[in-house]
């Protein structure tokens, strides 16, 4: 059965609602594509770049990122003759493209290239003068950039994370994180999230700890590979008091293995320009 496996990058959905209530008579309809898929046939959706997310109208339209392959989604139907549902997908460079799906026992398309297509939304907007080809550019340029940053990592279950840098650029704080995995049993990162919390407090709350939401992320590779898997992490700019530090907590798809470590505040100091 194929699963949806890949992350997403948060936007900030309060912000995105209130523009959608004073602002919707300047809005752009983004043309849906029909996709026919069967029980018996895999449909290969090919995008003009890497996927970071995908959101399926239905439970009985499965789709999954082809591994080692960023841009390429397979997706079929996991019941007959459903109600017509809905796929949509954004891509690295922060387009979104809409599909209408539906069943057909023996479609004819079997294989999609989506390079040239006109049927998705124009670059998103991340705020700070960042619009989705600056971040892309800016995440490539922090990727291809050397570790400097030490101490900061996690060994546990035969996984190694590490936080090898810290870059600003405006008000856009990235992290790159470098992620091995040394057992024999594969590791599918679920979610990397970002927590501030009080040092001074012995017991964790809900009240005590502020979540921080990524404005986008990337990754590269796979835990497994000789190098590990590399992941850019894009969010707006924030600092800590002495009395608290950054969590930052990784979790395992389909399993119990997670892991966490801490930023404090003399270390986020070390960040450097991009």
């Amino acid at each position: 059965m194929l699963v949806v496996t890949f992350m997403s990058f948060a936007l900030s959905s309060g912000a995105m609602a209130q523009e959608g209530v004073h602002n919707t008579q300047n809005a752009i309809n983004i043309p849906a594509r029909d996709l026919a898929i069967g029980l018996s046939k895999t449909c290969m959706l090919v995008f003009p770049a890497a996927i970071q997310s995908a959101d399926r109208g239905a439970a009985y339209v499965l789709a999954e990122k082809v591994k080692g392959s960023e841009n390429v989604l397979k997706v079929k139907a996991a019941s007959p003759d459903f109600a017509p549902s809905s796929l949509t997908v954004i891509t690295a460079d922060g387009r979104i493209f809409a599909f209408k799906v539906f069943y057909e026992e023996n479609p004819s398309c079997l294989a999609l290239d989506l390079s040239g297509a006109s049927f998705h939304s124009a670059a998103v907007k991340f705020g700070g003068g960042f619009n989705s080809e600056v971040m892309q550019r800016a995440v490539m340029k922090v990727k291809g950039s050397g570790p400097f940053l030490k101490g900061l990592q996690v060994h546990k279950y035969g996984l190694d994370c590490r936080l090898e840098g810290s870059y600003i650029d405006r008000d856009v704080l990235f992290f790159k994180f470098r992620l091995h995995n040394t057992s024999n049993i594969g590791y599918s990162l679920a979610s990397l999230r970002f927590f501030i919390r009080d040092l001074r407090t012995a017991k964790r709350t809900a009240v005590q700890d502020n979540e921080l939401k990524p404005l986008y992320m990337q990754t590269w590779g796979m835990p497994e590979d000789e190098v590990g898997q590399e992941i850019v992490v894009a969010m707006h700019r924030f600092t800590i008091a002495d009395s608290k530090s950054l969590v930052i907590e990784l979790t395992e798809k389909d399993g119990d293995r997670s892991l966490s470590f801490r930023l404090k505040e003399r270390k986020l100091r070390e960040t450097r320009k991009l």
